[in-house]
């Protein structure tokens, strides 16, 4: 394992992001006819705004927050910061959804803490950070 990816993540978003706006502008065209307005107009282009925010906020982060790992440790970078974790310093590492197809790891260190959020096969990346930082690997039955 070189990388954490977030593929089932995008593919997730793709099946999902079209329902979401289906059903916004279900809402905007109901609302449009009980309360027509201008008021009402310039609300539901702000709140269609922050949604498309938001979508956007989700992409960025999926293409932009990458996790390398090599032989001493795992490299951390979203935009312009870094973050250099050594598999050494990895205390404990956690996994919120086991079994699903992702899910957020969280790592521990004596530093803080790294949340990886959205990542592919969450089990299989927790398993190899505890190899790595040399612990006995328990599998989920």
């Amino acid at each position: 394992m070189d990388k954490v990816t977030r593929e089932s993540h995008l593919d997730h978003m793709v099946r999902v992001v079209p329902f979401i706006v289906t059903g916004y502008a279900f809402q905007c065209f109901m609302i449009l006819q009980v309360s027509p307005g201008e008021f009402t107009q310039r609300s539901l282009s702000v709140l269609g705004g922050f949604i498309a925010a938001m979508i956007a906020a989700f992409i960025t982060y999926d293409l932009n927050h990458t996790v390398s790992m090599d032989d001493t440790g795992l490299t951390v970078s979203f935009l312009s910061k870094k973050n250099f974790v050594r598999y050494s310093e990895i205390i404990s590492v956690e996994v919120s959804d086991p079994g699903q197809t992702f899910a957020t790891v969280k790592i521990s260190t004596a530093r803080g803490q790294v949340r990886l959020r959205f990542v592919d096969h969450p089990d299989e990346v927790k398993a190899f950070l505890d190899q790595r930082r040399g612990t006995k690997v328990q599998v989920a039955a």
